[in-house]
């Protein structure tokens, strides 16, 4: 664990920008930076539990910076009776009050006490800026950027089983992200069940048998089977989606996508690399479609585009039973396949 003394400012600490979550150690100024709160919530979990492998009793307060009053920060970083470690989460810079912006910014000019631990959460926005600036520059901060994309959550899931020294089946990663993708909470705990149940490598028949009804009951199935003209099962898929709670309106966006991927590529001749930027792709995505556009035609495709936008219109209103406007689509989709 790296020295807890010193002063703070620009002649002590050296700055740590972008530090990853998973290796975060303790330190005297720490700064979770970025809307993604599952990982902040790791971030944290992980300097508590260093804190606490160093001293059982640790002292740990949560301050509320939106009200915080004056001199609070200093009192709640003052030593203790009994010498504790003290750790001070600072929760949501972008709401904090001009009281605690003045004792944040003159904490930061005052010794370092190598027994407190400051962290603060900063979720978005330009509050403070000053003060972001100076933590940025003195103390260690971690990367907690959303995550969005399927591609980084595919990245997400590989570094969660090669941190713990496991391994995962390419096509059981890609899985696992269909079918407990939606939250990136989701998908860490998915990933650590896996890894608890199963002792062995984990492979696509792993996934299927732990969350098979999560990934059969997903907007992006009831999708790919529609285009790759499997109506029958679409239909099923669809309406097991339903009864579990997913909308109609997110199996029609579903559905959109995939004609917006179908309709570019069936007759795309040129270079791949940037209609995959343009469509923001991952390559395993866009290999998919490329599969799946083969047997379209660019007739089909523009009618399957023209059958979602009113499947679309009707689910947000026009008509009084969007479940059916969306079977209706998913028959017309299905209906236009070839080869």
């Amino acid at each position: 664990m790296p020295p807890r003394s010193g002063r703070r400012g620009p002649a002590g600490r050296t700055a740590s920008a972008g530090t990853d979550f998973r290796a975060v150690e303790p330190a005297p100024l720490i700064l979770l930076k970025g809307s993604e709160d599952y990982v902040a919530a790791r971030a944290l979990d992980r300097v508590k539990a260093g804190l606490k492998a160093q001293h059982a009793a640790l002292e740990y307060t949560r301050l509320d910076v939106s009200a915080a009053t004056a001199g609070e920060l200093a009192t709640l970083a003052s030593p203790s009776l009994f010498g504790e470690p003290r750790l001070i989460l600072a929760e949501d810079l972008a709401e904090m009050n001009e009281t605690f912006l003045e004792d944040a910014l003159r904490f930061l000019e005052e010794p370092a006490d190598p027994e407190v631990t400051l962290v603060l959460r900063h979720s978005g926005g330009n509050r403070g800026k000053k003060l972001l600036d100076a933590v940025s520059s003195q103390g260690v901060v971690v990367d907690c950027s959303p995550v969005k994309s399927d591609g980084d959550k595919l990245d997400f899931v590989r570094q969660e089983f090669r941190d713990q020294a496991r391994s995962i089946h390419p096509e059981a990663a890609r899985a696992l992200v269909a079918a407990a993708g939606s939250t990136l909470s989701d998908l860490g705990s998915a990933a650590s069940q896996l890894m608890r149940d199963v002792p062995t490598d984990i492979t696509a028949e792993h996934v299927e048998k732990y969350f098979g009804g999560r990934v059969e009951a997903s907007a992006f199935k009831v999708a790919d089977a529609a285009f790759a003209g499997r109506g029958e099962a679409a239909l099923r898929l669809y309406r097991h989606a339903v009864a579990t709670g997913v909308s109609p309106v997110a199996v029609t966006a579903a559905l959109a996508m995939k004609a917006r991927q179908v309709a570019a590529l069936v007759d795309h001749r040129g270079a791949q690399g940037e209609l995959a930027k343009t469509l923001k792709m991952a390559p395993w995505q866009l290999k998919q479609a490329s599969e799946t556009a083969r047997r379209w035609s660019p007739r089909a495709a523009a009618d399957a585009v023209e059958a979602v936008a009113q499947a679309d219109a009707e689910v947000k209103g026009v008509s009084r039973t969007p479940e059916y406007a969306v079977e209706k689509a998913i028959g017309a989709i299905s209906g236009k396949i070839h080869g």
